[in-house]
């Protein structure tokens, strides 16, 4: 996903000169054609992310469509004011994208772990929330952001395998897409748990158990109408996310599942538990003491439905 955006960005900047990017420090080598080909679009503002997201409000009203690049949790939380109040308060056109979402860092720690950004960007007016599903979906998601008008979050993992669009609708920011379709449960999934998601519904199918995925790459504003199609034609709906079960795609899907009258559908969020992540090791590890495996998709899907 990362080298995705660093083409993509290049691209668009060579298509529109009102898009600059603004990094924290980090990048340099990796952004090096970019920083050559357009050096006056771009600033690297050092480890000082509220005064990068203040530089960037103020392009933004000057006309230009800059992009904040740094580490998710650098380029969330530690510059939240400056978010809520010179970007979404004031509906500035910038977009921020945070690198290495979720447990992507996974070695890093937890201060380099991203478990509750969505929750936080979301709940901000204008807010648009985005987690793309891999490199291609990544590339889709930017250029439909320079041609959204006002603030747009984007979540990155680091790598991720390319997913397989061949049958699934175009993508359009707030409509998500139907990755495989079933009628005994649906697993609703973002960023690069959506090939988890696909990998355990292959699984569950071998036993006889059909599963919808669907790729939810926007999760604000989310698409109530797919949601509701599948309370209605799935016996259960499983979410699934890197990401806090507080406030993230679980708790999305939760508020429009609670809100649909007569619905009886069952219904489990899996995500990472309200904890810090404390093992260490690589990130499928992680995911695995996280619940979140292929392996653990499956159990849970199979114990919900019994």
């Amino acid at each position: 996903m990362r080298d995705s955006f660093i083409k993509t960005i290049y691209d668009v900047a060579k298509e529109n000169d009102k898009v600059f990017l603004l990094v924290g420090d980090i990048g340099g080598y990796l952004l090096r054609n970019f920083s050559k080909d357009f050096p006056k679009r771009f600033f690297n503002l050092g480890i000082a992310e509220a005064n990068m997201m203040g530089v960037a409000a103020g392009l933004a009203m000057s006309g230009k469509i800059p992009f904040v690049y740094t580490i998710t949790p650098f380029a969330t939380a530690r510059c939240y004011d400056q978010i809520r109040v010179d970007v979404c308060y004031q509906n500035s056109n910038v977009k921020i994208i945070g690198v290495g979402s979720g447990i992507s860092y996974s070695t890093a720690g937890s201060t380099h772990h991203s478990l509750e950004d969505i929750a936080i960007m979301r709940a901000l007016p204008n807010m648009i929330v985005i987690s793309p599903a891999d490199p291609l979906e990544t590339q889709e998601a930017i250029r439909a952001a320079v041609k959204h008008k006002g603030p747009v979050y984007v979540r990155l993992a680091l790598a991720t395998e390319p997913l397989n669009y061949e049958k699934v609708n175009q993508y359009e920011i707030g409509k998500a897409r139907l990755m495989k379709d079933g009628d005994d449960v649906g697993i609703i999934a973002a960023g690069e748990l959506v090939g988890c998601a696909l990998k355990a519904a292959s699984q569950l199918e071998i036993e006889g158990v059909r599963c919808r995925v669907i790729n939810m790459h926007t999760i604000k504003p989310i698409d109530k109408e797919v949601i509701k199609k599948a309370i209605k034609d799935n016996k259960a709906v499983v979410t699934v996310e890197e990401h806090s079960i507080i406030g993230g795609l679980g708790s999305a899907v939760a508020e429009v599942i609670a809100e649909e009258k007569g619905n009886k559908v069952l219904f489990k969020r899996l995500g990472v538990k309200d904890v810090f992540c404390k093992d260490y090791g690589s990130k499928d590890y992680l995911l695995e003491q996280c619940g979140l495996s292929v392996a653990a998709i499956v159990k849970e899907v199979k114990i919900l439905l019994s």
